[in-house]
């Protein structure tokens, strides 16, 4: 599991409410159907707290956390970027996909490149980088593709 998407969404499970590991483990689980290794999860807690996203309060034997007013803008940043990644790419898919019926079997073919994109960009975001940084980045290499295509053209 890529720690950038496991973060945001531990982030996001921390925002819904105050949680534990374990429960977080088990929600990550419910969503994604794999479940995150303890050695994966707590060293992503720590980490968090060191950045002020979450606290950490002990309560018996477990530590609950619940997240700051900074970890809240990191999910909501988190959040803006995806809708807008979102509607560009559900655009782009529908067009094309209108333009060439066997579309789908390219994109499957090439999820090699697109995976490591996708995902490059949900850690960048887990991190803090702005996503105004980030679609600049974007947009530079959609420029550079529509130049690719042209010299095929």
């Amino acid at each position: 599991m890529l720690q950038g998407l496991l973060k945001m969404w531990m982030l996001k499970i921390i925002s819904e409410g105050e949680v534990n590991g374990y429960q977080i483990i088990k929600k990550v689980n419910a969503l994604t159907g794999k479940k995150p290794s303890t050695g994966s999860v707590y060293p992503l807690l720590k980490s968090m707290q060191s950045k002020g996203w979450i606290i950490g309060r002990k309560l018996g034997g477990k530590t609950l956390y619940k997240i700051t007013a900074s970890g809240r803008k990191v999910v909501a940043a988190h959040g803006s970027m995806k809708r807008l990644y979102e509607q560009k790419i559900s655009g782009s898919l529908s067009l094309a996909h209108d333009t060439f019926d066997d579309l789908h079997v390219g994109l499957v073919k090439n999820s090699a490149i697109l995976n490591p994109v996708t995902n490059e960009v949900s850690s960048l975001l887990a991190h803090g980088v702005a996503p105004e940084k980030i679609s600049a980045v974007l947009s530079r290499t959609l420029v550079n593709l529509h130049k690719l295509k042209n010299e095929v053209e």
